[in-house]
């Protein structure tokens, strides 16, 4: 399931050095397990979740609230790993494999393409492609969505992509939302995370997207509010 828009994406981004943007990514990384999380609408605070990363036990919480947190952790640190050792690509392998890292506990199975359907709460006219279809969708549109463009779109438009089409039962806008990373991170530009503090207005612009697959707004607001790039 494609989508379109016609925002053009500003190709601002100087390739820097990818070894950098790895050092950045772990010197970051509570920041960005903290506000995928709160995406999720996790409780945890961000001193906690900090507090987790650094291997100490914290009370007062679900355990699946915890494991969440330890769930995102994993996948970026998997990610991360793949890049180090020239491993990352856009395959369904690495897909699932992520997957299973972000879903674990959470989801009806993890790392696997979802074998039923599914709905997406708040929107009003939306879709999945059945699951039958999947894995055709993601052999025939996956060159579509990365062919010709920059890093930076090509990260936009595979967050939105894996968002849009479901391929698992859940966390597919975290896994999409990693796998992206993954592109930013390889060509040594930078990261791309949604901040806690614009989850209204993602969520608001998510919706909207799900319903109509125009894309406009939604990339505007991805590519102007959530990539950070490496300065020199």
């Amino acid at each position: 399931m494609l989508f379109e828009y016609t925002y053009k994406i500003e190709n601002r981004a100087k390739i820097i050095d990818e070894q950098r943007v790895l050092m950045l990514a772990h010197r970051m990384l509570p920041e960005y397990v903290f506000d995928t999380s709160q995406l999720e609408n996790n409780p945890l605070t961000f001193p906690e979740v900090k507090t987790l990363l650094d291997g100490v036990t914290i009370g007062g919480h679900k355990i699946s609230d915890v494991e969440q947190v330890l769930n995102i952790k994993n996948a970026w640190m998997i990610l991360l790993n793949l890049i180090k050792n020239d491993e990352f690509t856009l395959s369904v392998g690495i897909f699932n494999q992520i997957n299973e890292a972000i879903a674990k506990n959470e989801a009806l199975y993890a790392g696997k393409f979802r074998n039923g359907s599914v709905q997406i709460a708040g929107t009003q006219s939306y879709q999945a492609p059945k699951h039958t279809e999947l894995e055709s969708i993601f052999t025939n549109e996956i060159h579509a969505i990365i062919d010709d463009f920059s890093p930076v779109e090509q990260a936009i438009r595979l967050f939105l992509w894996g968002s849009l089409n479901q391929f698992y039962w859940d966390g597919n806008k975290r896994t999409s939302r990693i796998i992206a990373n993954g592109i930013l991170i390889s060509a040594g530009i930078g990261i791309f995370n949604i901040k806690s503090s614009d989850i209204l207005e993602f969520n608001t612009l998510m919706t909207s997207f799900y319903d109509t697959r125009d894309a406009n707004n939604i990339t505007r607001f991805l590519a102007e509010k959530c990539i950070t790039y490496l300065q020199d």
